[in-house]
């Protein structure tokens, strides 16, 4: 696929506005492991409440591309040493049908850029992404999606896993992002609850890794 260069500022005036679900993956280190969750806004700066691996994005245009450059991934100072940080396409692009993600691959890839690095989805199976560049001071980092063709209207399920090369961290539980492209609201939240309660294992399983199963959004 060819390169595409993308301007924040144009892609920023042409995006659709931001759901009340949407916010960056927050990143945070528990027991040797890398742990998702909300970002939320303290009297210190924003800060990381860890627990939730379902994570939502509005698509919008950028020129003729179905775009979004959020979520994004966000660590506090102090929880990454200077290393990569990693993902993976945990499989294809699903399709919400109405009531499920049940109809197998989309007939949709998406696509992820950062800089020149550029990676898509599989049709099956599970594929590599690539890695950025993370350290001690902290991060913000945008992901560009891209909705790849044919790409009609739709809400679109993406799991990726994160990880890092430093081996003292070990990898996160897949996390979630449910992308909309010009479907109600009401469609996008009724698919970000299903992956909630039915793709997420239950919260007997998360409590194993002490999070007792927190479902929480990044609200604006």
């Amino acid at each position: 696929m060819q390169k595409r260069t993308i301007s924040i500022i144009a892609a920023a005036a042409t995006a659709t506005a931001a759901s009340a679900h949407e916010g960056d993956v927050g990143l945070v280190i528990i027991d040797g492991a890398i742990v998702t969750g909300i970002v939320s806004d303290g009297p210190g700066g924003e800060f990381v409440i860890p627990g939730q691996r379902v994570f939502a994005a509005e698509f919008g245009l950028l020129g003729t591309d179905v775009y979004a450059d959020e979520p994004g991934l966000f660590a506090e100072a102090g929880v990454f040493p200077d290393s990569q940080l990693n993902f993976e396409f945990d499989g294809p692009v699903r399709r919400w049908n109405g009531t499920s993600f049940d109809d197998g691959p989309a007939p949709e890839t998406m696509t992820l850029e950062f800089g020149p690095l550029s990676a898509t989805s599989p049709l099956s199976g599970s594929a590599p992404g690539f890695g950025i560049n993370v350290g001690p001071a902290g991060f913000d980092e945008h992901y560009d999606f891209f909705l790849d063709a044919p790409a009609d209207d739709g809400i679109f399920l993406l799991g990726i896993n994160l990880s890092s090369d430093d081996p003292g961290i070990g990898d996160a539980a897949t996390t979630y992002l449910v992308f909309n492209w010009n479907l109600d609201e009401s469609e996008h939240d009724a698919a970000i609850t299903y992956v909630e309660d039915v793709i997420i294992p239950a919260p007997g399983t998360l409590a194993l890794l002490g999070l007792g199963g927190l479902a929480l959004r990044r609200r604006r």
